[in-house]
């Protein structure tokens, strides 16, 4: 239902409106995101849209087997600023969608700005980011792991670690190019750039952590 509240300076909320068409934007430059078009489609479908489409560049067999298990009406062969665009104004036999969705590169996001207004968007977001919180407790393999997951994602990932022991932050950082060296190609040069954007706070208590973690 409609919700609103009190903010600084004014109120903010939330309107619920049903739409007709949902475009459904899955990245497919480095890897293929089967996940992308699950959350995003299968969504639309359950929430009763009518017409929900599935954009992707490139698409394997995988994402494809995704579109269809979320029961989308149709896919497009394209990704970047062009798919928001396709989706936005609709082309051939795709209606133009009232709302986009899905993740993407700085060009998709980019895209969804000029276009919002138009239709609805989800959100724009930046680049990727991990920050995870640790102790003397915690296993360096598995933070490293964590880390890496994200920065292999993208070249502009940043992975952060908070942490109050400096003899963890050590171990974490000779785990994290223990697993980078194990790395396939391309995930290694991704992580490897994106762990060059990243780095580790040493904090002196778990309350100063969940402040560095706030700003």
């Amino acid at each position: 239902k409609d919700t609103e509240t009190d903010i600084p300076g004014g109120r903010a909320g939330q309107t619920v409106a049903a739409v007709d068409c949902a475009g459904c934007y899955a990245p497919g430059g480095r890897y293929p995101l089967p996940s992308s078009v699950m959350m995003t489609a299968i969504t639309a479908r359950e929430a009763g849209v009518p017409s929900v489409w599935v954009a992707s560049p490139h698409p394997d067999q995988v994402t494809r087997a995704a579109a269809h298990v979320a029961r989308a009406d149709g896919m497009l062969k394209v990704g970047g600023a062009q798919a928001i665009a396709a989706m936005a104004q609709g082309v051939g036999t795709v209606p133009p969608a009232n709302i986009i969705v899905g993740p993407g590169n700085q060009w998709v996001t980019a895209a969804k700005s000029l276009v919002q207004g138009k239709c609805a968007i989800d959100m724009l977001a930046g680049p990727s980011e991990v920050l995870v919180i640790a102790d003397s407790s915690s296993d360096p393999a598995t933070i490293a792991a964590d880390l890496l997951a994200q920065a292999e994602h993208d070249v502009e990932a940043r992975p952060i670690l908070v942490c109050t022991d400096a003899a963890t932050i050590e171990a974490v950082d000779s785990e994290v190019q223990k697993q980078l060296d194990a790395l396939p190609s391309p995930n290694k040069e991704t992580a490897q750039a994106a762990c060059s954007k990243g780095f580790a706070v040493l904090a002196a208590s778990m309350e100063d952590a969940l402040a560095v973690r706030d700003k």
